[in-house]
């Protein structure tokens, strides 16, 4: 998503952009980089009906894959499912069956045979490179996950998918909520709370509300940061050459015929490769009034399309260098504006040191991967130090 505030600007201008179709690749990195590409919002009911209204934005990455599953929890019963393309808002085929159904219609996979599963049939197979995503919405009947308790309302649950959106029913307002989440008031005067949850594992969630006779509005403008779903892969080169490949991703939803991604204000980029990541056809970003702007398969014409890009390409940062000195330490400063972000170190080099709070792990080919998260809205400066063992 795009969805960013007006102040946010860089003194780096883009200065020159070769279109190279196909370049600016990155090697496999996709666990980390696309851990939270997933979102869920629940919208609580009548408390007494124990009922709350799901709607997914999942994602389906195999190549070639033309179905994405989505398995109804245990203990919940599922109705009023509907499932329909993000990018141009039309319905999509679906079935609602059992695994054991599942497996005997020739579908592959580790199913639970007593539990139900939506299979949801893609518009087009997943590009090569590209991702298939889906929207799910259904109606989930579970007394354990959510009840009223006193004067207050409970909605307790593990939830697996990092970033989430709960919305209380009509005339209530937030008790209480064991995540850290922004809290807006929504239009229709329903309190919405929005988390992402940056570990690697389950969040148990507790969200309380109270009755309440108050007009609930607010003059605050909040901007969801964790249903922003934009995030950038660097790939560190050699530091001696100062280069750094670049793949960003975000998805697109103001209305219009084109885009105009601010990540392309912030970088000098070159060997740039713009997908769109739907249908995998190669895109042309053009300049126009000092912005670039890409021009989208299909036309946004309402709050349920969107279009899903990436950027790739390269990029020479004096930044990212090796310092002076009899350490020969790897030195690299960037300012994060999205939120999410993977940085991988080259081959060799040992993390010793960032100013950010990050997850890191350590891939087959023994290259460090840092995840760095950034909730809030400003900008956010990274710094990282790795030293290279001596060689044997």
């Amino acid at each position: 998503m795009n969805r960013r505030q007006a102040a946010r600007q860089r003194a780096a201008v883009l200065t020159a952009v070769a279109i190279v179709a196909g370049a600016a690749t990155i090697p496999a990195r996709q666990g980390g980089f696309n851990a939270h590409d997933d979102y869920t919002e629940y919208h609580l009911l009548d408390p007494a009906s124990h009922q709350f209204h799901i709607v997914y934005y999942l994602n389906q990455r195999q190549a070639g894959a033309t179905t994405l599953l989505n398995q109804t929890r245990s203990g919940s019963e599922g109705s009023d499912i509907s499932v329909s393309d993000p990018q141009t808002g039309t319905p999509l085929k679906f079935e609602y069956k059992t695994g054991a159904e599942l497996n005997a219609a020739g579908e592959s996979g580790r199913l639970t045979a007593e539990e139900h599963y939506i299979r949801a049939f893609l518009p087009r197979p997943v590009p090569e490179g590209g991702e298939g995503r889906v929207r799910i919405e259904k109606t989930y009947l579970d007394e354990k996950s959510y009840y009223a308790q006193g004067e207050e309302i409970v909605f307790a649950r593990s939830l697996g998918i990092a970033r989430n959106a709960i919305v209380l029913p009509k005339g209530y307002v937030a008790a209480s909520s064991n995540v850290a989440a922004q809290v807006s008031a929504l239009p229709d005067g329903r309190v919405k709370m929005v988390f992402e949850n940056i570990n690697g594992y389950a969040s148990d969630v507790q969200i309380r509300g109270r009755r309440s006779g108050a007009a609930v509005a607010a003059s605050l403008k909040v901007v969801e940061r964790a249903f922003d779903f934009m995030k950038t892969l660097y790939d560190l080169g050699d530091p001696a050459t100062h280069e750094v490949t670049v793949r960003h991703e975000y998805v697109e939803t103001r209305v219009g015929p084109r885009s105009t991604p601010e990540f392309l204000a912030h970088h000098t980029l070159s060997a740039v490769a713009v997908t769109d990541m739907d249908t995998g056809r190669a895109l042309t970003p053009v300049q126009a009034g000092g912005a670039w702007t890409i021009p989208l398969v299909t036309p946004i014409a309402n709050d349920r399309q969107s279009a899903h890009l990436r950027i790739a390409g390269k990029e020479r940062d004096a930044n990212y260098r090796i310092e002076a000195g009899p350490a020969g330490q790897l030195a690299w400063q960037i300012t994060v504006y999205e939120p999410r972000v993977t940085i991988v170190l080259p081959a060799g080099w040992e993390l010793t040191a960032a100013s950010a709070p990050l997850t890191l792990a350590t891939g087959r080919d023994g290259r460090v991967t840092l995840q760095v998260y950034n909730s809030r809205l400003e900008p956010m400066a990274v710094a990282i130090r790795a030293v290279r063992p001596p060689r044997p």
